[in-house]
């Protein structure tokens, strides 16, 4: 027998079982510790009261995990985690409880529903075309670090990022977890490396694990910059992992996969109004 309740009293051990449950047969995937969980749900802002788990037996086997923010000027909730464990798929269960919860956010006056899903991932899209989303945009997430270093003796600037203002770094718009307020939650995780030369500046935000959630970048013009402060950054982590560049941003996504990145995925950033 099959219940959905929200996630307020479920420690994150059992979130985590669930989660390594969930994507150990997804298209990469995924294992996870309860405090790697916890840190996650810190920095996106998850809200446990708007987000459900499916359990079989009082066993959790599903789970659809909720940020719920002021995005683009309207109050939504943000997918920060979804998924049925594979031997209950096939039964309705995800369509279930994407209805419970949609139910509970319209209540509070939610209006829409954000969420990424990878773009080789066509059963999931269509599940979510299904239900009313719409392509907003299209994302690249790229991992590795710089294949050459001819940068050691240039001047790198780095620093916390809560001695910077507020405000987003990148030129364009960054994803809903990538954005400045949510790595505020987590802030002390984050540093500034940048670099300036002749009134041009390139900023690289960077967690304490080597994640990249924002790159300011001007052009072309900026490109030796760029090189430099990428040339530091992999030389002190061995892997680095740029989330979500819009792939229309073509010229900072060609020299980044110019200088030794790969892309690992594309996702596609999803909107279902509610």
């Amino acid at each position: 027998m099959y219940e959905f309740r929200n996630l307020e009293n479920i420690s994150f051990e059992d979130l985590a079982n669930a989660h390594n449950l969930v994507f150990s047969d997804y298209v990469v995937p995924k294992h996870t510790t309860a405090e790697e969980i916890e840190a996650y749900f810190k920095v996106t802002g998850v809200n446990h009261s708007q987000s459900f788990g499916a359990f079989y037996e009082d066993k959790l086997i599903g789970l659809l995990a909720n940020s719920v923010d002021t995005f683009r000027g309207k109050t939504v909730a943000y997918d920060a985690m979804t998924g049925i464990a594979r031997e209950h798929r096939g039964k309705g269960l995800f369509s279930k409880l994407f209805e419970h919860t949609k139910i509970s956010l319209k209540n509070n006056n939610i209006t829409h529903y954000y969420l990424e899903v990878i773009t080789t991932n066509e059963k999931a899209y269509t599940i979510y075309k299904h239900k009313g989303g719409n392509v907003d945009r299209e994302f690249s997430f790229l991992t590795g670090r710089m294949n050459k270093d001819f940068y050691k003796n240039a001047e790198i600037k780095i620093s916390p990022l809560s001695t910077f203002p507020k405000k987003e770094f990148s030129n364009y718009e960054p994803s809903f977890g990538n954005r400045i307020v949510s790595l505020h939650r987590d802030i002390e995780s984050y540093q500034v490396a940048y670099i300036e030369s002749k009134n041009k500046n390139v900023s690289v935000i960077f967690s304490n694990q080597g994640r990249i959630p924002q790159i300011k970048f001007d052009g072309p013009d900026d490109i030796d910059l760029l090189h430099a402060v990428f040339s530091y950054l992999s030389r002190n982590f061995e892997n680095l992992k740029i989330s979500n560049i819009p792939v229309d941003e073509s010229e900072l996504i060609k020299e980044l996969l110019n200088i030794g990145f790969s892309i690992l995925v594309n996702q596609y950033e999803m909107c279902i109004e509610l």
